[in-house]
Order: structure tokens, then sequence, then C-alpha cells
């Protein structure tokens, strides 16, 4: 049985876009309950966020949270580590997020946290949908040899890549930002990229995923600029409806 977890928490978005902490209401409306962060404490945020999300996995359940911004995968992920000693995960985000080292990390450099702290196995760990990187991303990339899909890409070759993972991994945690979308399909997020993918596309990718394997999911990063446009908010809600199978 999925918990919904609401964590209204932004490490900072230097756009000028606003709008992420109120995504999670925007998308949950009453669905699950709110985790207690400080947006001038990133430590005490992602102890919260990691404490809520150990308690509920403790209870055998799983996890559906939604931010804030990429940061809070980091608390997620830690939490469900302890639960699960061999924990895969598929990042599905246009970014690499592994610019720099910050402990507790900013949503640009999660990846390279998770890693680092030996939270996921490198070789556990499969990135969707990237588009826009540095070239220092790619050299912790290959390095770690963690496995990149980069966009664009055959869409086929995705679904058989995920089919795959599922089968070779027994607890798989999911994140999504969503700037994995096109900018066409999702516009309000702090780091749109060209070349996305579309609700469709992300639909068929689900098919080819194994639900009982899957222990928690986030989907981070809406930042509702327009109160008037709904767009982004409306395929958010759609991608966890896939995701929850």
């Amino acid at each position: 049985m999925y918990k919904f977890l609401k964590i209204p928490f932004d490490a900072g978005n230097p756009t000028g876009k606003k709008g992420t902490v109120k995504s999670p209401e925007l998308i949950l409306k009453k669905k699950g309950y709110t985790v207690k962060v400080n947006q001038s404490n990133a430590e005490e945020s992602m102890n919260n966020i990691e404490a809520a999300a150990l308690q509920e996995l403790k209870e055998g359940h799983q996890l559906c949270s939604v931010g804030g911004d990429h940061s809070i995968t980091y608390g997620l992920v830690k939490a469900a580590a302890k639960v699960h000693k061999e924990l895969a995960l598929i990042y599905f985000d246009a970014h690499l997020d592994c610019e720099d080292s910050f402990i507790p990390p900013i949503h640009e450099d999660v990846i390279q946290a998770i890693v680092k702290q030996k939270l996921v196995k490198p070789q556990n760990i499969i990135i969707i949908g990237t588009r826009k990187f540095w070239k220092k991303e790619v050299d912790f990339i290959k390095k770690h040899k963690i496995t990149v899909i980069y966009a664009p890409v055959d869409r086929s070759d995705i679904e058989k890549n995920i089919k795959n993972f599922f089968k070779k991994h027994k607890h798989v945690y999911i994140s999504v930002d969503i700037d994995v979308f096109d900018p066409s399909v999702a516009p309000d997020t702090g780091y749109p990229e060209q070349g996305g993918f579309t609700e469709e596309e992300f639909r068929v990718f689900t098919e080819n995923m194994d639900f009982k394997r899957i222990i928690g999911f986030d989907l981070v990063e809406v930042a509702q600029s327009n109160v008037k446009s709904k767009k982004t908010v409306t395929l958010a809600s759609h991608v966890i409806k896939f995701l929850l199978g």
C-alpha cells in the first residue's frame, strides 16, 4: 500500500520561477501528509524527510513523494537504503545532477551524493532522458560506470532497458524530475530543456515496469509559475497515476 508524502522543500531556484514549495498540495491535494521542512536548513530538512520515509518503509508501505526540488530524493533514498541493502535507482532527468559533492546536496548534486555516500551502488543506477550536462559530470559518470541513456534516443531502447533493469533488481526506487519531459508538455519547471519526453512516451515506459518491485518513487521540480495554466501540474498527476500502476 502506498503512503503519500508532501515535501515542500526547495534549496533554491536561481531562474526566478517560483512554486516548487506549493506543488505538493497542487498535485496531491488531500492525499497524504506534509513532512516538516525548514527552507533555511537543508540538513534539518533532510533528516525530517529521511525519518518520515524510514517510518513508512519499515511499516511495509511503498512511497509516493512529491516535492519540492530534486534534493529531496537524497533523504528519501537514504531511508530506502537502510531498509533495502541492494537498492536500485531509476532516475528520470534532463540533467545528470552530479556537479558537486555537497552533503546534503542541492538539486544538481543528488547523484554524486548518493554514490559518494554509498546509498546505491553505481552499477545499480540508470539515468534516463539526459540532454544537458557538464564535462565534469560526464567524467564522474564514466569514472563510476553509471548507465546513462541520453536523449534523443530511440524510445524502444529505453523500454528494453527499463524491462531489463527490473529483471535484474528486486527493490527499485524511481525519481522523476518533471524536466525530463519536453517543455511543450511541462513548461513550469526551473530548468526546461528541449527534446524531452511526451506524456504518452512515459506511459509506455511504465508498461515495462514491474510494479511489485517498486519500493517507492518521487516526483519533483514542478514550479507552477502561472496559476491559470495547470498543464504541468496535470501532467505530474498523470505521471503519478502511471507509476502507481
